[in-house]
């Protein structure tokens, strides 16, 4: 850490797409972490960030990974290229933050785990929704008892999908595109997260209605969990509306209602209230912010972290499971 001996952990980017701004502003606020050097394919946009924040610019990954200085990575790329990237990483010993989805295969999702696992480094999936300050103020509502019993979660994902930043892999199924992948599974992690079970049964219908791309663009999900607890998630990639992506939980004592552009609420008597500290005008900044603070913790604890490959690849199942009952018009029992 700065003003100890002990050496900070050295962070490598790979994949310094669009949003990498938002990690690298995010990593200079802890104390514990440095930015030694980001990856990017393209020369030109990789020499223009580099020289933005001062960093050491590499088109080819592998320099990052083999550079003995870098303890960990953020690995950023496209959702197919995930795998080897990561299971290389990992056999290098740098520990990982992976952006989401954690693969596009619940096998790859499996291979990048298991690697991390054997090679004794830490992997954090970038499930960014679960260290907004809304997040963070529902988790401990519950926690305290005052909504009492969760029975039943809705969560909602709608929002403008082919915006300025979608790119063609997006739209690929070949290289995991489609909405629930790259937008909605934010808030099937939360729903996980916060419910205190685990998934048992999954039922789904998907639609690529609006834009009749060859992935998905919306879709209905059923949960069963093993406590009898039930939840739905509702996602639609729009062409036109209002974006609506909220979290809606009811106990046996009152309800919860999560919107990170507003905060969160505690529902009882018919009214809500602002859960305090849950409202932040720049919840991305904070929840990224935390999410590197976790990270960096995790590291010098020696302990899993939030968000950790363990609990994503139960997540991940949930989402194949999701695909599979869409395919094949029946509900799939997990083990």
């Amino acid at each position: 850490m700065r003003g100890t001996k002990q050496r900070m952990i050295s962070i490598g980017i790979i994949g310094a797409g669009n949003f990498s701004s938002r990690h690298i502003e995010a990593i200079q606020q802890i104390p514990e972490l440095e930015i030694s050097a980001i990856c990017r394919r393209d020369p030109a946009l990789l020499a223009k960030l580099a020289d933005k924040y001062k960093l050491l610019g590499e088109t080819n990954y592998l320099e990052l990974i083999n550079n003995p200085k870098i303890d960990a990575v953020l690995i950023a790329t496209p959702h197919h290229l995930h795998t080897k990237i990561a299971i290389e990483a990992a056999l290098a010993g740098k520990h990982i933050l992976l952006e989401k989805p954690m693969a596009s295969t619940y096998a790859d999702c499996k291979a990048i785990n298991d690697a991390c696992n054997q090679s004794g480094v830490k992997l954090m999936i970038g499930q960014v929704a679960q260290f907004s300050p809304g997040f963070v103020a529902a988790k401990q509502c519950i926690a305290s008892g005052e909504i009492g019993e969760i029975f039943m979660v809705k969560a909602t994902s709608i929002s403008f999908w082919k915006h300025g930043d979608r790119k063609d892999w997006h739209l690929k199924k070949i290289s995991g595109g489609g909405y629930l992948l790259t937008v909605a599974i934010h808030q099937l992690d939360a729903l996980c997260a916060l419910v205190p079970s685990e998934v048992s049964c999954v039922s789904a219908h998907m639609t690529n209605t609006f834009h009749e791309d060859e992935v998905d663009d919306g879709g209905v999900i059923l949960l069963d969990f093993k406590n009898g607890q039930k939840a739905s998630l509702h996602y639609t990639g729009f062409k036109q509306g209002v974006n609506d992506i909220c979290l809606d939980l009811n106990g046996s004592m009152g309800s919860l209602k999560i919107d990170n552009t507003q905060g969160a609420f505690l529902g009882k008597d018919q009214k809500y209230s602002l859960l305090p500290g849950s409202f932040s005008k720049n919840w991305m900044s904070e929840a990224l912010v935390n999410q590197w603070k976790e990270f960096s913790s995790a590291i010098l604890e020696n302990r899993e972290p939030r968000a950790s490959g363990n609990h994503t690849l139960k997540v991940m199942k949930v989402v194949f499971a999701a695909f599979e009952s869409a395919s094949t018009g029946k509900s799939i029992r997990l083990n």
